[in-house]
Formats: structure tokens, C-alpha cells, sequence
């Protein structure tokens, strides 16, 4: 693995260069720099910490995964993908229909959203 670590800059007067104008702000914006870098490492650390590679059909369309699972011969997979695409289209359009009856009862009582 890459050494993730950024780097650092100084929090106190004396690690400063000789003459830096406005120490007590620069201090603190460092510190805020450093408190940033350590939350970027950490990100990058647990980005990095998976062994295990995208799959060409992780990328694809469900429906071309779909297709490209039977293909190979994971039918069982391709099913279950199937079962969960429909059933994600079915709550989408239960929300919608909910949205539309929703509205529909606004209008029907004289009332408007804002």
C-alpha cells in the first residue's frame, strides 16, 4: 500500500518562518489544514483497505447485467437482480401514485402546497 500520509504544517510560533505576518491566524488555519488531512487520510485509508476489484458487470445496466449474468451462467443471480430492480420500481411507483393522491386531496379541499 502507498503512504497515504499528507503533510503537516506547523501549529505553534516557533515552527514558523521567522517573520510570517499574522501568526495567531496562520496557527490556526494550520490547525484546521491538519485536523482536514487527517480526515482525508483516514477516507483514503478505508477507501484503499478493499482487496476486492470491480467486476465487469458492476458497472453495467441492470438490465445488461441481467442478460450478461444468464450469459455465464448465474441465473440465480440474474434472478435475484431481477426481483429486486422490480420491486424498486414497484415502491417508486407506489410513491408516486401516494404524491398524486396526495395532491389530488389537496385540490379537492381548496388547499395548496407551499
Amino acid at each position: 500500500m502507498t503512504d497515504l500520509s499528507l503533510e503537516r504544517l506547523p501549529t505553534t510560533a516557533d515552527e514558523l518562518t521567522e517573520g510570517t505576518p499574522n501568526p495567531e491566524f496562520i496557527i490556526g488555519l494550520n490547525k484546521a489544514l491538519n485536523a482536514q488531512a487527517e480526515r482525508i487520510e483516514t477516507m483514503l485509508e478505508s477507501c484503499g483497505s478493499t482487496s476486492e476489484a470491480i467486476s465487469y458487470a458492476d458497472i453495467m445496466h441492470w438490465k445488461s447485467r441481467f442478460t450478461y449474468l444468464r450469459n455465464v451462467g448465474e441465473a440465480k443471480k440474474a434472478n435475484e437482480l431481477a426481483k429486486k430492480m422490480q420491486a424498486l420500481e414497484e415502491a417508486e411507483e407506489d410513491e408516486a401514485d401516494t404524491e398524486e393522491n396526495y395532491k389530488q386531496f389537496l385540490q379537492d379541499e381548496g388547499l395548496t402546497l407551499s
